[in-house]
């Protein structure tokens, strides 16, 4: 598709007049450049509206950034069904397609206005298909109950919520999130008469309480490997769970394989969603800066690391889930950043010992398919799958797409295991 001047101002139109761009970017003011192919546009932004925009301005042109690539790339960008890893400014800048320059900071600060640009933009190419919004249930079978862990002489207040009747399985939310994600398989009324689910809140995330002996404010509560596998395997003996199934995504998806490390007897099998050993990043402060706001900014990230294609409810829930304070999100990423770049454990894993499934999602930039699929061959004997049209939230995302293959892996441990 082209993209030129003419175009440009069209979508800068669009954006000052869309309310979700102006709710989102009422803080925004000041000046950032796009770079697109040979052409340059500064946009002067006041109160979330580009005033004007400057073409090919000179060095002495103010910019806080600059966000640059082929005309090709912002085209496939734009496009109202862009191809994966294609389909969000931060995933493009993952991948090394999106030059940046210039101060981060901002960028961080004003994620969740520029998904909401590239929306608009979107839209003005065609009609963006999106799923139907689910059913509104009236009523809810989940039970929120709460129960006590001890790990390392710490008592924590852990919320959890439970449904079903049978075998156990228990499910470990992402990064700075909670059990919300799991509403789906919760209220899944055929599933759960056959597996009784168990979807926790880690200390200091959601409904948990921090731990009870310590400051949470006072010193960091940096996620570590042999406190998150002692924890999941105190809470199951706290309600007395018995070979429990573990299905976790993103830092769940980490935890389930130093699981299948440390405790492989203790369960029946293990669910590795948006997870692989090794993987690196995402463990910085910027998540603790004061001038930045990481729950508004988190609503753009989110967008990054989802497929375009969900329902306009998926998008607003999986947006709001991530609200667990940001010194939270920033002690979880301790795990995945640092405690699990250990490229030797995925020779500690003995797949032979429990069944192991490992899904990546199309769409997910942090953990991309090709590094799941390595992860998976490395530990050997694992059942390996790369979820088309789904990003590092698979359960949360589209639970239609992702159900078939949750019931035929759940059904797989069954089988293997009795």
């Amino acid at each position: 598709m082209l993209i030129d001047k003419e175009w440009v101002e069209g979508w800068v139109d669009a954006i000052n007049g869309d309310d979700s761009c102006q709710n989102n970017g009422r803080q925004f003011s000041d000046s950032i450049t796009l770079a697109i192919g040979d052409s340059r546009y500064t946009f002067k932004v006041l109160t979330g509206k580009i005033d004007h925009i400057i073409m090919d301005g000179g060095p002495l042109v103010d910019s806080v950034f600059t966000l640059a690539a082929d005309t090709e790339v912002w085209g496939k960008l734009f496009l109202p069904s862009p191809p994966a890893m294609y389909h969000d400014i931060f995933s493009l800048i993952a991948i090394g397609e999106m030059k940046f320059e210039g101060n981060i900071q901002l960028v961080f600060q004003q994620l969740s206005t520029l998904a909401e640009w590239v929306r608009v933009g979107r839209e003005l190419n065609g009609e963006i298909e999106i799923p139907p919004d689910p059913k509104y249930l009236e009523e809810w079978q989940a039970v929120g109950r709460y129960t006590n862990v001890v790990v390392d002489e710490c008592r924590h207040k852990v919320f959890y919520f439970e449904a079903g009747e049978g075998i156990p399985v228990i499910c470990q939310h992402t990064a700075g999130n909670e059990n919300r994600q799991w509403r789906y398989l919760l209220e899944d009324r055929e599933l759960t008469k056959k597996y009784k689910f168990y979807a926790y809140d880690l200390p200091s995330h959601g409904k948990s309480d921090p731990p009870f002996e310590k400051n949470f404010f006072g010193e960091d509560h940096l996620l570590r490997s042999a406190w998150a596998t002692d924890f999941v395997v105190n809470f199951a003996k706290s309600l007395k769970l018995e070979r429990p199934i573990f299905i976790g995504c993103s830092i769940g998806g980490v935890i389930a394989l130093h699981l299948a490390e440390r405790f492989p007897e203790f369960f029946r099998g293990f669910i590795a969603l948006a997870g692989a050993t090794p993987t690196y990043g995402f463990y910085h402060d910027w998540w603790i800066d004061p001038k930045v706001n990481t729950i508004m900014t988190n609503a753009g990230l989110v967008d990054s690391v989802m497929p375009p294609k969900i329902s306009r409810w998926d998008r607003q829930i999986n947006r709001m889930c991530q609200t667990a304070h940001p010194r939270s999100l920033r002690n979880d990423l301790h795990l995945w950043g640092v405690e699990n770049s250990d490229e030797k454990r995925a020779e500690r894993i003995d797949a032979s010992k429990v069944p192991i499934y490992m899904y990546s999602g199309e769409f997910d930039f942090t953990c991309p398919p090709e590094h799941v699929e390595k992860s998976a061959k490395a530990i050997g004997e694992v059942n390996y799958e790369m979820l088309e049209g789904l990003g590092h939230f698979p359960m949360s995302e589209n639970y239609d797409i992702f159900r078939p293959t949750l019931v035929r892996t759940l059904e797989g441990i069954v089988d293997i295991t009795g």
